[in-house]
């Protein structure tokens, strides 16, 4: 049995019993100002697109070949920067799953980390990324015009009910699953744990990633997936349980993975158990040919 079969049927087992702990917790009752909370969200969710640092300032992504890797903005090098960059700045060596970075030293160029492969120059920026043990240079242009200019993006209406009470289950120490991104990479990825709950009348589970120290972070599918919404799934949030082992979900907050604004993000789409079978009519809609 190939690993990929021992973490599937070893998750169906988890979530077997996870769904049969599924408690009946009412309806969390929403503060005074929810919609305007939910509309200053949104607000917050654009403004961070379109920051100097957002999804939309990518312009590049060149994934590494073994052996080195010379950079600049002349034609003949492997990992090719925007016009506005100097013809050769440095290479990027692989050799068996190690990256060594150098520089050509000159005016304008700016090293931001200490080992030479976070790069900036001007408006433009570049770093080393690592996807699954592959490793590629992702590049920014702060002044990229479809950043500054960012579309209106499009959401559901407010829907207090779509926010419910969820009960949490924590992983086993180590407890991972195979997960696939938009470039058709596979790897293993930590689980935090799952998360179950009532929506529509109808009983969910959700695998829970890491947000950070505060929040559990959610890779999901709804039968809008692919047509109303982004056919790579949605992204959301919420805080971690509390010491009883209940926290609260809401999906006005759902929000599209970075892919449906650029190819050049490296998306995590959703597990087939992480598909919850209704409608989910709240959050961000699908945006622009990036469906």
């Amino acid at each position: 049995m190939n690993i990929y079969s021992i973490l599937t049927t070893s998750l169906f087992l988890s979530l077997s019993i996870f769904s049969c702990k599924t408690q009946r917790l009412g309806q969390p009752t929403p503060p005074p100002d929810y919609n305007q909370q939910i509309e200053q969200w949104q607000h917050d969710r654009r403004a961070s697109l379109s920051e100097p640092n957002g999804w939309l300032s990518l312009v590049g992504l060149h994934w590494l070949e073994e052996g080195e890797n010379k950079c600049g903005s002349g034609q003949d090098n492997q990992v090719i920067l925007p016009r506005t960059a100097p013809q050769y700045v440095g290479s990027y060596t692989l050799n068996n799953g190690n990256v060594h970075c150098s520089i050509k030293e000159q005016e304008g160029l700016s090293n931001t980390s200490d080992d030479n492969c976070n790069m900036a120059y001007e408006a433009l920026s570049w770093k080393l990324i690592e996807r699954g043990g592959r490793y590629g240079i992702r590049i920014r242009d702060s002044l990229r015009p479809a950043r500054i200019r960012l579309r209106a993006i499009e959401f559901f209406d407010i829907d207090p009910n779509q926010r419910v009470f969820a009960t949490w289950t924590a992983a086993a120490e180590r407890d991972s699953v195979l997960m696939r991104n938009v470039l058709d990479m596979e790897y293993a990825i930590p689980i935090e744990g799952q998360l179950t709950f009532k929506l529509k009348d109808k009983d969910c589970t959700l695998t829970a990633l890491d947000g950070g120290k505060d929040e559990l972070f959610l890779i999901f599918s709804d039968d809008t997936t692919g047509e109303l919404t982004y056919g790579g799934g949605r992204y959301l949030s919420c805080p971690r349980p509390n010491d009883k082992g209940i926290t609260i979900i809401d999906f006005n907050k759902s929000y599209n993975p970075p892919c449906a604004f650029t190819e050049y993000a490296t998306c995590l789409l959703p597990r087939p158990e992480n598909h919850l079978p209704l409608e989910l009519l709240v959050g961000e809609k699908a945006y622009g040919e990036h469906h």
